[in-house]
């Protein structure tokens, strides 16, 4: 079900939380705007600040509807929202709605692992459904349901490698307070991913489950921007990687409540 929003457009949303800041960046492009961005200011800020960083071009593009999904008595894998963005460059775009957003928004921080996430979800379905199918299968497998969890509700540990040591080691029990005593000393940062879990985070609402992965950088020093480039490409390799996302169970045993989400 759909998050119904009780909060429309704010300017200054990165103030509401400090859980914004991977968003930082591409949210001050829009600090000036008194109203929603349009699909062409996504677009422009994507351009600005994620084809320098080595991403290919994208285009924010009206909603898919329900009309362009079917023709000839036959389901159009190509006009879906995966292939959209893995074929046509093109990411449907919902305006004035916070959730598409904040799609837009990781889309920008995040490009390279976007695209790896939503290409893999296109390969899934292109081996799933066949040419004369008129409707997608009743069920998603559990490799959907993983990368559908970190898209929408994900959540990044970035450990330095002692530190990521002793969070994959550490038991359920004590891993929230490893991971605390981690944090304080710098060699672990909680980088949210899920555009979902920032709709919920902008809401003031508890965030949803999701999926936490715990993945190691050689050091967490320098700025911001420089530790969301590299974690864009280590979760681009991860995702190109048959071995992992192939089921929710992978992902750590961290709840989101843990990290103070929510």
């Amino acid at each position: 079900m759909a998050l119904r929003h009780k909060l429309g457009w704010d300017p200054h949303f990165v103030r509401r939380s400090a859980w914004f800041w991977p968003l930082a960046a591409a949210a001050g492009r829009f600090a000036v705007c008194a109203d929603w961005p349009s699909r062409a200011q996504l677009a422009a800020a994507y351009t600005e600040l994620a084809l320098p960083a080595g991403a290919e071009p994208l285009e924010f593009v009206e909603n898919v509807r329900k009309q362009d999904k079917h023709a000839a008595g036959k389901l159009q894998l190509a006009r879906l929202y995966d292939a959209r963005i893995t074929r046509d460059r093109q990411v449907p775009t919902r305006e004035r709605d916070w959730h598409d957003f904040f799609n837009a928004l990781c889309f920008i921080t995040f490009p390279r692992a976007k695209r790896a996430l939503h290409a893999r979800q296109f390969a899934i379905l292109q081996a799933r459904v066949a040419p004369d199918a008129v409707r997608l299968p009743a069920a998603r497998t559990p490799e959907q349901d993983a990368l559908t969890l970190f898209d929408e509700g994900g959540a990044v540990i970035a450990a330095e490698p002692a530190a990521h040591r002793r969070l994959s080691t550490a038991a359920e029990p004590e891993l929230a307070a490893v991971l605390a005593e981690l944090t304080q000393h710098g060699s672990a940062r909680v980088v949210p991913f899920g555009h979902a879990l920032f709709e919920h985070v902008v809401e003031g609402l508890r965030c949803p489950g999701g999926s936490t992965q715990i993945i190691q950088l050689a050091a967490l020093g320098g700025s911001d921007a420089q530790l969301l480039r590299a974690l864009d490409g280590e979760l681009t390799a991860l995702l190109a990687d048959p071995s992992y996302f192939t089921t929710p169970r992978q992902a750590a045993h961290l709840r989101l409540h843990t990290l103070g989400l929510g």
